[in-house]
This record gives C-alpha cells, sequence and structure tokens, in this order.
C-alpha cells in the first residue's frame, strides 16, 4: 500500500493510466457477432504549416536558380486494396498551392504503405501545374517515419537530382479516427476498418494498474488474439470479486493505427512498448 505522501510524478502517471481505463469503459457496449466501423472514407487530409515546395537545382549540379515556400491544400485518402507486403489508397483531390510562386497543383494518384514489418512507404502523384498536362511525382519506397495514418514524405519529377521541382509534405487527417472497443462477460469486439488485415487484443488488471503507477507491463494479463483477422474474441474469465479487467485494442495497419496508444494528451509513455514487455503480451 502506498503512503498520502505520493510524489507527483507518481500521481501524474496513475491518472494517465486511470484515463485510459475510463475512457475504455466509456465505450463498452454488448458485443456484437462483427462490429464494422461506419465508414471514414474517403478520408480528407490537410498539409501542415512545415509542408514545402521547392524548385531548383539539386545534388550532383549547381546553378543559380532556386525557390522555395510553403505549400497550403490537401487531398482525399481512399482504401484501394492490398499488394502485399504494401496497403493500397487511392489518393484524389490533390489541390496544392504555392502563393508566393503563384502555383497550384491539382491531381491525383495513390499511395502505399507496408505492414507487418515492412516499414516503408511510396507516394506517386500526377499533377496539373496552372493547368498544363499532368507530371508525375514520384517518393520512390522510401521509410516510414511517422505513425500511419500520418504522413511525411518527399516527392518530385526526377528523384530530386538536378533541375527538379519536389514537395515536402507533411499531412493528417482533417478529424482523429478512433478504434470503437465494445466488451461483454464473454467476448470482446472491435470496429473493423478494411485496410487493416489483423488485430491484437490484450486486457489487463485495473488495480494492478493503480498499485503499479500505471505499468502496462506488470499489469498485462493475456492475450486475447494474435494477428487475427476479425472481431469479436473471447473475453477474459470474470475478474474476481472487486477487481476489473481493461482491454486494448490495436491494428496491424492501416489507418486504425498499429498502436495500442492513445492519443489523449494525458497519455504517460508508450504503452506499445510497456505491453510488448509483458511476459502476457501477445506474440
Amino acid at each position: 500500500m502506498y503512503s498520502s505522501g505520493l510524489t507527483r510524478s507518481w500521481r501524474c502517471a496513475v491518472r494517465a493510466a486511470l484515463m485510459v481505463v475510463f475512457v475504455l469503459a466509456a465505450s463498452v457496449l454488448p458485443a456484437r457477432a462483427q462490429s464494422t466501423a461506419p465508414s471514414v472514407f474517403p478520408i480528407s487530409y490537410v498539409l501542415s504549416p512545415d509542408s514545402r515546395y521547392e524548385e531548383g537545382c539539386f545534388g550532383p549540379c549547381e546553378c543559380p536558380i532556386f525557390f522555395a515556400d510553403g505549400v497550403k491544400g490537401g487531398f482525399t485518402l481512399s482504401f484501394s486494396g492490398f499488394e502485399p507486403p504494401f496497403i493500397v489508397y487511392d489518393v484524389k483531390e490533390i489541390l496544392w498551392s504555392v502563393p508566393a510562386l503563384s502555383k497550384t497543383f491539382i491531381g491525383s494518384g495513390r499511395y502505399l504503405i507496408g505492414w507487418k514489418g515492412t516499414a516503408q512507404q511510396q507516394l506517386q502523384v500526377d499533377l496539373s501545374e496552372n493547368g498544363t498536362a499532368p507530371v508525375r511525382f514520384d517518393s520512390g519506397l522510401v521509410p516510414v517515419t511517422v505513425p500511419f495514418p500520418l504522413i511525411d514524405i518527399a516527392l518530385s519529377e526526377h528523384a530530386f537530382v538536378c533541375y527538379d521541382k519536389g514537395f515536402f509534405l507533411k499531412a493528417a487527417p482533417v478529424r482523429p479516427i478512433r478504434m470503437g472497443v465494445q466488451v461483454d462477460p464473454s467476448e470482446v469486439s472491435w470496429d473493423l476498418y478494411p485496410d487493416s488485415p489483423a488485430y491484437d487484443a490484450v486486457f489487463g488488471s485495473v488495480s494492478v494498474l493503480r498499485q503499479t503507477g500505471g505499468d502496462f507491463t506488470a499489469a498485462t494479463a493475456g492475450c486475447l488474439g494474435s494477428d487475427v483477422a476479425s472481431s469479436p474474441v473471447s473475453g477474459a474469465t470474470d475478474p474476481p470479486v472487486g477487481e476489473a479487467f481493461w482491454y486494448l485494442v490495436r491494428g496491424y495497419g492501416g489507418v486504425a493505427g498499429t498502436t495500442y496508444d492513445s492519443d489523449e494528451p494525458a497519455g504517460a509513455g508508450s504503452y506499445d512498448a510497456q505491453v510488448n514487455a509483458s511476459p502476457n503480451a501477445c506474440p
């Protein structure tokens, strides 16, 4: 039993841990045979203020011509299908503007992102600049540097060699995408997304989470489903009298994400790292 003289960091950790439990508890509904998420596609994306456009000489060439400025706008993303090990999306309604250079680009294309350990992505789009004939811009296969559905990628006409035009894009969905979880005494189900090929589901003890200051490594009690394609899965046995269980679900890719982590500001640390370190985590 901890004394009343708790440190501030312990109190913050408990508060963060309890927020996860309360968020899950608030969304507990009777489980259904199949839980399909409301259609989220197409997803509207907006470019962040850090996005920019560059035109001029890149290495190994040298010339005095170079223009750079911020780029504004957005696009939509729709799930297209699977091309293992990639998930494929259609990119449409592209409207990017570079106000300082009086340039407007419109077009469409496709975006690929890997799953199951394939941390690569590619964006290919055909863009019309100020009404001219469309030109292909391509990122090539490059590393994924931010958790999807966030996108951080650079693409150009000629692979950023000599005179070229390129975009350095940072984009995010206009609205957050969240996966709902439903629990009843016999099973756990969750919203299914067409672009998520599989899911993991874990559960654990609320009292251990409290006693350890929000340590999911110690509090994770078991794996309900590992790399399962759909829900529901059989729930944990009933908790002992006076105890309660928490539940977390993560996708193996797609816009639902690949993390147990909450997007709440009070989230303390990575739940993924803590859960993965537990001997009771999903393999």
